[in-house]
């Protein structure tokens, strides 16, 4: 009998929850949140084993931008807690901005503008 295994190393991604009426700390809009898990396993014929490299990030919807979140933070709303995400338990995890938001009146704007071309407000 010839027997195969199959193993391997992947890396997924998975949305655990939305946070609703939090303030983003990037443009500082009303927004809802995105908590994403990400980590590294190791799986034997299709079936993980174990995991390691484990990170919970935000996204909020406003803007784009992503932030890595406290673990302990992260592992409440895993388990399906309610948690206060609050400003220290993020991290920014990413500096690439696709676009502006107006504090103002809140439209997206291309990154290069200064000034908003819907209020003229400085942004």
């Amino acid at each position: 009998m010839f027997f195969i295994g199959v193993f391997g190393i992947e890396e997924t991604q998975k949305q655990l929850a939305t946070y609703n009426n939090a303030i983003c700390p990037g443009c500082g809009a009303m927004t809802r949140f995105e908590i994403f898990k990400s980590y590294s396993y190791f799986h034997i014929f299709f079936i993980p084993t174990f995991r390691w490299n484990i990170r919970y990030y935000i996204r909020p919807v406003c803007c784009g931008r992503i932030y890595e979140l406290d673990p302990a933070t992260g592992q409440q709303v895993e388990r399906g807690e309610n948690p206060e995400i609050r400003d220290e338990h993020l991290r920014p995890a990413n500096q690439y901005l696709p676009y502006k938001t107006c504090s103002h009146c809140g439209v997206r704007v291309e990154p290069e503008y200064s000034f908003c071309p819907y209020c003229g407000r400085r942004l």
